[in-house]
């Protein structure tokens, strides 16, 4: 695993002193322990899936593997085609009652 501690450091914070990804690179079933000092970051990787990680050690790890704190669907399309359809049904069954009340006068 080659790390880019620029990229990592930019996204994770300023490393602390004598860390080591050996331990990391070498296990895998390394648990992270929680860091209550360090603000929790939320991560992104490219198919959107998303991880809260609690140490440096952890968002490092994650950074390293390609994931970054930019999420790649800022924009919530579901939710805005569902609103859009919602509202055009509405106004659709409201004028189409008005015109059949117009039309049986």
């Amino acid at each position: 695993m080659e790390t880019d501690l620029k990229s990592i450091e930019s996204q994770c914070g300023i490393a602390p002193k004598n860390v080591s990804f050996e331990e990391i690179a070498s296990n895998p079933n390394y648990v992270f322990k929680n860091d209550p000092s360090y603000e929790t970051i939320i991560l992104y990787d490219a198919d959107g899936n998303v991880v809260n990680v609690n140490s440096w050690i952890e968002c490092a790890h994650y950074v390293n593997g390609g994931w970054n704190n930019i999420s790649s669907s800022n924009f919530p399309g579901d939710k805005l085609i569902f609103s859009g359809l919602l509202v055009a049904t509405f106004i659709y069954v409201v004028l189409k009652k008005r015109y059949l009340a117009n039309v049986e006068k």
